[in-house]
């Protein structure tokens, strides 16, 4: 109230000086929300640019001689730059410094009524609204900055991780397929060369190369489906310790509570089926969470259990593999074919995987 009764002047001029003091705020919000994605990026658009200094530019020309009006035609262009500063590269910010340093002392001492304002109380506190305000846009629009990229560093490393298990399962199926497929071309070539010739020794020599064929592709065949089941017969162990380093290489806190008896089970068929659920909650986690913290819990009674928590599920209305995936589909299955059961269940952001399995099933695969 103080500063809009030291308006000295008819009402028109006081009602035009205050609708360009509020008008500036428009610009000032508008160049703060282009610090989100421009920080450090240099000079906006030429256009852009004339309209963001448009009327705090305009509120300081009006209101440089009306008495009392100081401030309001200071400090939207101050504000404005100290915005700006931001967006800015480093040796471009101190000549804007200088700049809007100059023009607020110039306002000042062009204004009649600003020797009002000088007290020592006053001066103080604009000293230190001049030197915060740029200070602050600038360390807000950085730390931001790193935020973001910390948050894209985040998303990157969860998905080199899933890459990384990706490039394994190819290498394997590469070693399996690869050394098989080469012996069936040599061997068939043999039986080729063989079944032109008439003789009796030949024509037995490429039937036995044939068979050799048939052995080697069924051999190839077992192993590949031995592969696609439990990848080379992970243990559960191996499972929590791979689902923790992939997630906290994702910058995801994990807890694990596992129970060393069911741990070290020598029963193949429920660790494996438990390693599988481990798996894949690791990559949905990965994929489709923007989780914080997971925790994994493993505990052994008169059953196996084991409960998977993460606080970073989606929306219920956001389609995810948590809630309609295809792989937690196929994983209830088979632990419903193994006597157990598999449940999910979502909580605001937090989501939980939990099945329960008997300490001895049959093959479920």
């Amino acid at each position: 109230m103080a500063l809009i009764s030291s308006l000295d002047g008819p009402t028109w001029q006081s009602v035009v000086v205050l609708g360009l003091y509020i008008s500036s705020a428009v610009p000032c919000v508008y160049a703060s929300w282009l610090l989100r994605d421009h920080y450090g990026f240099g000079w906006p658009a030429f256009r852009v640019t004339a309209a963001l200094l448009a009327v705090p530019a305009l509120c300081r020309v009006v209101t440089v001689f009306i008495p009392g009006a100081t401030l309001y035609g200071a400090i939207p262009l101050w504000m404005m730059l100290s915005i700006m500063l931001a967006l800015l590269r480093s040796r471009q910010r101190l000549l804007v410094l200088a700049i809007g340093v100059l023009l607020l002392i110039l306002h000042g001492v062009l204004n009649p009524g600003t020797a009002a304002f000088f007290n020592a109380q006053f001066l103080i506190s604009l000293v230190f609204y001049v030197v915060l305000t740029p200070s602050t846009f600038v360390f807000s629009a950085w730390f931001w900055r790193l935020i973001v990229r910390l948050d894209e560093a985040r998303t990157v490393s969860g998905q080199l991780a899933v890459a990384r298990e990706r490039l394994r399962f190819a290498s394997d199926v590469h070693d399996i397929q690869g050394h098989h497929l080469q012996v069936i071309a040599l061997k068939a070539e043999l039986a080729d060369r063989f079944l032109a010739s008439d003789t009796a020794q030949h024509q037995q020599a490429a039937q036995d190369a044939i068979r050799e064929v048939r052995s080697v592709a069924e051999q190839a065949q077992l192993e590949t489906r031995q592969l696609v089941r439990d990848l080379r017969v992970v243990s559960l162990s191996d499972e929590l310790e791979n689902a923790k380093d992939v997630l906290e290489a994702a910058g995801v806190t994990t807890t694990v509570h596992a129970d060393e008896p069911a741990v070290d089970s020598r029963i193949k068929e429920s660790n494996r089926l438990l390693g599988f659920m481990v798996r894949e909650a690791t990559t949905n986690i990965l994929r489709h969470a923007q989780a914080h913290h997971v925790t994994i819990e493993l505990t052994t009674d008169d059953a196996l259990h084991l409960k998977i928590r993460n606080d970073g599920a989606a929306r219920p209305s956001e389609p995810t593999e948590h809630t309609q995936g295809t792989g937690l589909d196929g994983l209830r299955t088979r632990f419903e074919q193994a006597g157990g059961a598999l449940h999910t269940d979502q909580e605001q952001n937090m989501f939980t995987l939990q099945a329960i399995l008997p300490h001895v099933v049959e093959d479920a695969t």
